[in-house]
């Protein structure tokens, strides 16, 4: 004889009430709702909006919905950086405003089958849920099974209603966790390519090229004259590009957003020991003296056959020329720039190494955005091998400039390893 287990029964729900999932049984339809949106043909074609929506939904559900903002979505979702201009760039309000469209076509094709709806309203960022046929999922409303119909026989017939009322939600449970354990192994490609570093131990250290590039600093052999703090202001070694600090900026706001201790310096204070201790971005290429040490013996290196002239060598295509830059060019005539992006387990130090180097400031602009970005990283899964996240990577990248201004960067060049 099968005892039956007591269950408590849940808050009772007016018809076409909101409310927040107030049960484990109430939770868990909210997942296996999600799920389903997630799987239909309005959503599964735009990794976009199904990763906002997938957002703010599990950030609700696990009660954080007071912190879904726009900015707070710009930068977890969109890889915005934490300062980013929330009156120019509208990518989140019009994500939110295609997302209430696509919902709205998904429960218009399900009409009032769906006992679960989840809505997002204009002008919040936090989804509603809604329960339509709340009498469904009243526990106490169930008949209770006495210990005859609380067996199963072979061949039985009738089967107790409760029994096939827990029997449907265990089969959705399954099927939910199926379609979220799916979800979750679709990872994004900005994911695939940090994802080796976000794994590394250590602290995170951000190392910046500076005004003083490869040149040694004085020695200061004798008696030299006390520092003044014009000196310092004016000092190589003080001095980044600005291009090159809103690169420092998204990549710190990267590395903030996934919770990672982290510590920026200048190429000119950072030491071996420190590339020893964790995981590390490099910032920049002429001006990096760690980025040229880690290039020099790849497929792509950097080399300078004039005093004015640096390109990007080929390896394997060595009588390619083109992916050079003239510093003696006005830099408002500059109408093209290339960068080198790598992500390596450093033999050296052994550790996770990511470069973000333009020959000049405009690719490493360009290469910091491509890097943040979720739209823009996305072009590496044209030219990627299947299970690329594990794999050592080098990429070369072009970027057009139109007076001083880098646009969007292409893959030029790509090295899997």
């Amino acid at each position: 004889m099968a005892t039956q287990r007591a269950l408590g029964p849940p808050p009772v729900r007016h018809p076409h009430s909101i409310s927040f999932p107030a049960t484990p049984e109430e939770y868990e339809a909210v997942q296996a709702q999600l799920g389903c949106i997630l799987a239909s043909s309005v959503f599964r074609n735009s990794k976009r909006y199904a990763s906002v929506l997938k957002f703010i939904v599990e950030r609700t559900i696990e009660g954080a919905g007071d912190q879904l903002k726009e900015r707070t979505i710009g930068v977890e979702v969109f890889g915005r950086p934490p300062d980013y201009d929330t009156a120019s760039d509208h990518a989140v309000r019009s994500a939110a405003s295609e997302i209430r469209k696509r919902l709205a076509q998904y429960y218009q094709a399900e009409a009032d089958s769906a006992e679960l709806r989840i809505e997002l309203q204009p002008g919040s960022y936090v989804p509603q849920f809604r329960w339509s046929h709340p009498e469904k999922a009243d526990v106490s409303a169930l008949p209770v099974a006495s210990s005859r119909t609380a067996i199963l026989t072979v061949g039985e017939k009738n089967i107790p209603s409760w029994i096939r009322y827990w029997t449907t939600w265990l089969g959705l449970a399954v099927l939910t966790c199926a379609a979220l354990l799916f979800l979750s192994k679709t990872e994004e490609p900005i994911d695939l390519f940090w994802s080796p570093l976000w794994s590394s131990q250590g602290e995170f250290l951000i190392c910046v090229g500076n005004l003083e590039g490869g040149r040694q600093a004085d020695g200061g052999a004798g008696t030299v004259a006390p520092v003044t703090l014009r000196d310092f202001h004016q000092a190589a070694s003080e001095v980044i590009h600005v291009n090159d600090a809103i690169t420092l900026s998204r990549i710190s706001a990267l590395v903030q957003s996934k919770g990672k201790p982290y510590r920026i310096a200048s190429q000119t204070e950072v030491t071996f020991a420190d590339l020893q201790n964790g995981p590390s971005v490099l910032i920049g290429l002429m001006n990096n003296d760690w980025t040229e040490r880690l290039v020099q013996n790849l497929r792509y290196t950097v080399e300078r056959p004039t005093q004015d002239v640096i390109l990007i060598r080929d390896h394997d295509n060595p009588s390619r020329n083109d992916w050079s830059v003239n510093y003696s060019t006005p830099y408002l005539n500059i109408n093209k720039d290339f960068a080198l992006v790598l992500r390596v387990s450093d033999p050296k130090t052994d550790q996770m190494t990511v470069t973000v180097a333009g020959i000049s400031a405009f690719g490493t602009l360009a290469a910091g955005e491509f890097l943040t970005n979720p739209n823009e990283i996305r072009k590496i899964e044209a030219v990627a091998p299947k299970g690329w996240k594990k794999k050592n990577l080098e990429l070369v990248l072009s970027v057009d400039v139109i007076r001083g201004k880098p646009g969007h960067a292409d893959i030029v060049g790509a090295h899997f390893w």
